[in-house]
């Protein structure tokens, strides 16, 4: 298959196939960065589907001086901040990934993650931002400073700051 570019390109002359792919493809991290934001599966849901249809509408203004999903995730991370906006609520993210092991495994990890849940939520939103699109979506420092509108050396300092700030509201606990 070819790559995001190549389908955008396809996407931009009229095929409708090169961008049910790219929704395929890209909707459940879409989703799911969606819904750090607005913390509920359905208007995650919107929020996301409101993007790509964004994106197909301006499929024009699309270039390739950043990757596509960096370019989807800045366009849903701004979707989510326009939801919040109109609806008026205050969110914060939760990027602890479930495991599933033995019932004692599951049950210490499950303490662990809220206990860590609960330092992340007193991060600022750039730190929680930031360290999520890091760590949990495999993102180059780039592509997150392109999606949080910061640039490299910002971003480095950010995640920097972050995971210090998050190590040191650790100590105590863990």
């Amino acid at each position: 298959m070819p790559d995001d570019n190549e389908l955008m390109k396809k996407v931009k002359a009229g095929c409708r196939e090169s961008f049910e792919y790219l929704v395929l493809k890209y909707r459940p991290n879409a989703l799911a960065f969606a819904k750090r934001y607005v913390k509920c599966s359905e208007a995650a849901q919107d929020v996301v589907q409101e993007s790509f249809a964004s994106l197909y509408v301006n499929k024009d203004k699309y270039d390739n001086r950043c990757t596509f999903k960096t370019y989807l995730f800045s366009i849903v991370k701004n979707k989510s901040i326009d939801y919040l906006r109109k609806n008026k609520r205050l969110v914060f993210m939760e990027v602890i990934k479930e495991d599933e092991n033995t019932p004692e495994e599951i049950f210490f990890k499950k303490e662990i993650r809220n206990i860590v849940r609960e330092k992340i939520m007193k991060l600022n939103e750039d730190y929680k931002t930031a360290l999520y699109l890091i760590e949990y979506e495999d993102m180059s420092y780039r592509e997150a400073a392109e999606i949080m509108g910061k640039n490299l050396v910002q971003i480095k300092s950010v995640i920097y700051r972050a995971r210090c700030k998050l190590k040191k509201m650790l100590e105590d606990v863990l």
